[in-house]
């Protein structure tokens, strides 16, 4: 938008308006989504949905300008006027059911951007309960399939987007039952309907890990695995290939068409995001492919996957850079490139590659909840934690992953909201876990599903 302001408050004030005119010039903005067609439809009609337009305006800015402390509280006052307005607007009958789900996602969006992700997950829960429940109708007249349609697609999405901010945790997936047929090749023609395609690929493959990842230290021994879920692992892992061949191949047509004298700042955008989706599923083919195995170095036996994920990184990373920077950032509810490569920091044990990606981590910005610095630091200090006492196997070679015991190994993470010591710095408090006693000695006679045969230890990490 590139509008000066004088000060905070008025660049703050510009945006709301902006967003709450979304609906006067009455045609899809070139974004597909919340912001498109059905979004503008209902804006024109409900009050509660420019409301929270308004709060996702507000809260955006806010996270752009990254100073919870110092920022002026007009932001908060345009996102408490945005709840007032829907409280109101639902108590007084003048909402319904679709508008105040549309609504629940805008605000969750931007809870998302505000890092405040308990809230996001609450405003997602109201959207997810107004969709897939029977809602009484007290206006009378007939809801919408083809906006309850769309709705659903963009919770598909805020689902993953909340999910993937940290896969390793056992993400709290939301089990929506979606009942579009299986992507065919005609889905993959076409760059959105294939990004979609491949979201949904991707929320079901989490949904897969989520149940399967509960077994994962339950089995009497590793080879004694569930009929049920090995079932389950080998369709999504088949699934995950198909849609992985099916984006590459695409990639590959577009990129041939984009590198035309006719190529515009949008279709860089699109290969952007196709490699960045494909990241996002090529990771959580990994896990797909580890989830019945408690053994980390089951990890070592992927390192062509992570090497893919660095390189889709890095060409959906330059492809980001050509387009034009603008004050107020396109907002997708498509996952990035941070988690991707986190995984790779976190999982890969090859020292060079592993160090790549926790520098390309380091690079990144924000991306909903997930702050690249954040996670570069995380990497850094579990690559410490796990090569401090390593040595290579043979005298003057390089440390490789084979030359990192498993019990060396750390296993799981948690971090904790940023806070600010008392020196002044900025710091996370970061958990980590492994198994005690280690896996390779209690593996078949130790309960690893309880938490007393863990260790788990708190660290803080400069930011």
């Amino acid at each position: 938008m590139g509008v000066m302001a004088d000060s905070y408050t008025e660049r703050l004030s510009y945006l709301a308006a902006h967003v709450l005119s979304l609906d006067n010039n009455g045609r899809p903005l070139p974004e597909a989504g919340v912001w498109g067609g059905i979004f503008l439809q209902l804006s024109n009609q409900v009050e509660c949905v420019k409301a929270a337009a308004a709060a996702f305006g507000a809260a955006y800015e806010l996270s752009l300008n990254n100073d919870m402390v110092k920022s002026p509280c007009s932001a908060w006052q345009y996102y408490g006027s945005a709840l007032a307005r829907l409280q109101w607007d639902f108590n007084n009958e003048t909402a319904g059911p679709e508008s105040l789900a549309l609504a629940s996602i805008i605000l969750a969006g931007a809870e998302i951007l505000s890092q405040h992700e308990e809230n996001a997950l609450a405003h997602f829960l109201g959207a997810v309960q107004i969709v897939t429940k029977t809602y009484p109708r007290r206006q009378g007249g007939a809801t919408s399939s083809d906006i309850l349609s769309a709705i659903k697609t963009e919770l598909v999405k805020i689902d993953l987007l909340i999910g993937s901010y940290a896969l390793s945790q056992t993400p709290q997936c939301i089990h929506l039952e979606l009942y579009e047929a299986v992507a065919g090749d005609d889905a993959f023609r076409e760059p959105e309907l294939a990004i979609n395609a491949a979201m949904l690929c991707l929320h079901r493959s989490c949904q897969f890990i989520e149940s399967a990842a509960q077994l994962r230290y339950t089995y009497p021994s590793w080879k004694e695995h569930d009929p049920i879920m090995c079932k389950g692992q080998s369709d999504a892992v088949t699934q995950c290939r198909s849609v992985l061949d099916s984006l590459s191949a695409l990639a590959t047509r577009l990129q041939a068409q984009y590198s035309s004298a006719t190529s515009t700042l949008r279709c860089s955008e699109i290969l952007a995001e196709i490699f960045a989706v494909r990241t996002q599923l090529t990771a959580t083919l990994i896990y797909i492919l580890c989830v019945h195995n408690p053994f980390q170095r089951v990890y070592d036996e992927h390192e062509d996957q992570f090497r893919i994920i660095v390189s889709d990184a890095a060409a959906s990373s330059r492809l980001r850079r050509r387009t034009t920077a603008s004050a107020f950032k396109r907002f997708t509810m498509r996952p990035g490139i941070i988690n991707p490569l986190f995984v790779v920091s976190m999982k890969c044990r090859d020292p060079s590659l592993r160090a790549l990606a926790t520098t390309m981590l380091n690079e990144q910005g924000r991306e909903g909840p997930a702050d690249g610095h954040i996670m570069a630091a995380i990497g850094a200090r579990l690559a410490a934690l796990e090569t401090c006492d390593s040595v290579p196997c043979s005298p003057g070679a390089p440390l490789a992953a084979c030359d990192i015991f498993e019990g060396q190994r750390v296993h799981g993470y948690g971090v904790a909201p940023p806070r600010v010591t008392g020196e002044g710095r900025r710091v996370v408090d970061v958990e980590f876990s492994r198994p005690n006693p280690p896996l390779v000695q209690g593996w078949g006679h130790i309960d690893y599903s309880s938490l007393d045969n863990w260790t788990i230890w708190s660290e803080p990490i400069d930011i």
